[in-house]
C-alpha cells in the first residue's frame, strides 16, 4: 500500500473508515503499511460489488498484529452478506490464529500468532474441490472441505473489519500487500510468494523487481543485451555493476 487504499491493477479502491493512516517503511524496508487503529474502528472498505459466489479465489497480505487476544476476532478480509451458513466471507485472525470461513463452514489454523510480528497469510478457496486453505507464511496451516461454496450475492470488501450482524471486529497493527487472485493458487505459488525476495529478470525495465515485494534496482554502466531468456544485461566496464537498493526489514 502507496499510502493510499487504490487498486493499482483492477478497480476495487478502497475508502478509509474513520481516518486509518500510514506508516513507513512497509513490509519490504520501503513504501508504506496501512495502519488500523482497533479502538478507533478503522478499516477500509471497497464498495465496488466483487462476487465470490461459486468460485475459486485467492488473497494474501502482510500482516503485523499489535494486539492480540483469545476469544477476539480480528478482521482481515472479509464480505459480509447475511448472518446464515455460507453467506458471509471471512478472513480472519480468530483469537490466535489465522482463519477462513464462509460463516459456520470453515476451519481455523493451527499455529498461534504473536504480537509485533510480520507475518504472510493467504487463504485460498478451491472450488471444485470445495476446499478452503489457510496458508502462513507460505506452509498450509490448515485444510478443509466445505459443506458448500460461498453463497453470499452482495456486499462490500472490507480490509481490517469483520461484521457480523450488528457485531463489528476490527483488526489491531499493520497490513501491507493485500493481493486477490480470481483462481487457487498452488502450495508452491504460495511458498514463492511469502519467501521470494526479489527477481530482476531485466525484461520489464532494467530495474524493475517482477517479485512480490518491488524492490528496486540501481544499474550502473550496463546496457540491455540478449539473454538467456530474452533480456539480459552487458557488464564491459571495471565499473559495471547492479544492486538492489532495499532489502526486507
Amino acid at each position: 500500500m502507496e499510502n493510499n487504499a487504490v487498486d493499482i491493477i483492477s478497480d476495487l479502491s478502497g475508502t478509509g473508515v474513520n481516518s486509518p493512516t500510514y506508516i513507513t517503511p512497509g513490509i519490504t524496508g520501503s513504501g508504506y503499511a496501512l495502519k488500523l487503529i482497533r479502538n478507533s474502528h478503522q478499516y477500509i472498505t471497497i464498495s465496488t460489488f466483487k462476487s465470490f459466489a461459486s468460485t475459486s479465489f485467492t488473497v494474501e497480505m502482510w500482516i503485523y498484529p499489535t494486539t492480540l487476544s483469545n476469544g477476539n476476532y480480528y478482521g482481515l478480509f472479509t464480505q459480509y452478506y447475511t448472518s446464515s451458513t455460507d453467506h458471509s466471507l471471512i478472513m480472519l485472525i480468530r483469537g490466535v490464529q489465522l482463519s477462513i470461513d464462509f460463516y459456520n463452514d470453515g476451519v481455523t489454523g493451527t499455529t498461534s500468532l504473536t504480537t509485533y510480528t510480520w507475518y504472510h497469510a493467504a487463504f485460498v478457496y478451491d472450488y471444485p474441490s470445495k476446499t478452503q486453505t489457510v496458508y502462513l507464511n507460505g506452509y498450509q496451516d490448515a485444510s478443509y472441505v466445505s459443506n458448500q461454496p460461498y453463497l453470499g450475492t452482495s456486499g462490500s470488501i472490507n480490509i481490517g473489519m469483520y461484521q457480523d450482524g450488528g457485531s463489528y471486529n476490527y483488526f489491531d497493527g499493520y497490513i501491507d500487500q493485500v493481493s486477490l487472485t480470481m483462481a487457487a493458487k498452488s502450495a508452491s505459488d504460495i511458498l514463492n510468494d511469502a519467501t521470494l525476495a526479489s527477481w530482476h529478470s531485466f525484461d520489464c525495465g532494467i530495474t524493475y523487481d517482477s517479485g512480490p515485494n518491488k524492490l528496486q534496482g540501481k544499474a550502473v554502466d550496463v546496457t540491455p543485451a540478449s539473454g538467456k531468456v530474452k533480456q539480459g544485461l552487458q557488464f564491459s566496464l571495471s565499473s559495471s555493476y547492479y544492486q538492489v537498493c532495499r532489502r526486507l526489514s
